[in-house]
């Protein structure tokens, strides 16, 4: 990464949502509706990581369809730059995340990659608790899927 490409990635991300944003320790973090986002700068190369929480824990009884996509969703770091979610064992939180490289990274696409991130997190997050509530991919058709072979149609992220 040229230096200074993840502060221009930032900024032009800030453009984008109106307002100002700016790491402070290699990190910051954005509130879009109700869903926190965390922008950190991390490694070598100067990557970025953009997560977000989607869900405070699995469901009780999640259905197999869902484990299955979220295990399938747990390859998208191998596939250069998609999407993918993992649970922190600590807290039970359920994240997505996706990894910039830094190399590749020109912040005038980034705020385009963050918006179809936000929208891959939100579809995921709705599907987490409609499950909750007790529906499931495997009853109900109009439950939203996201699989590794095709998760939510972010193929995206390649910058």
């Amino acid at each position: 990464m040229t230096p200074g490409a993840s502060e221009a990635a930032l900024a032009a991300l800030g453009g984008r949502l109106g307002m100002p944003l700016a790491f402070d320790d290699d990190s910051c973090s954005v509130m879009i509706g109700d869903q926190p986002f965390s922008i950190r700068r991390d490694g070598p190369g100067d990557r970025l990581v953009v997560s977000a929480l989607v869900a405070d824990d699995l469901p009780d009884a999640p259905s197999r369809k869902l484990v299955e996509d979220l295990l399938n969703l747990g390859f998208g770091l191998m596939h250069d730059g998609l999407p993918a979610v993992a649970r922190d064992p600590e807290t039970g939180f359920i994240a997505a995340f996706a990894i910039f490289a830094g190399d590749r990274l020109v912040a005038p696409e980034f705020p385009d990659a963050f918006e179809k991130f936000a929208a891959f997190a939100q579809r995921l997050a709705d599907r987490l608790d409609a499950e909750r509530r007790g529906y499931s991919a495997d009853s109900d058709g109009d439950a939203r899927e996201a699989s590794a072979a095709d998760p939510a149609g972010f193929d995206f992220i390649h910058v």
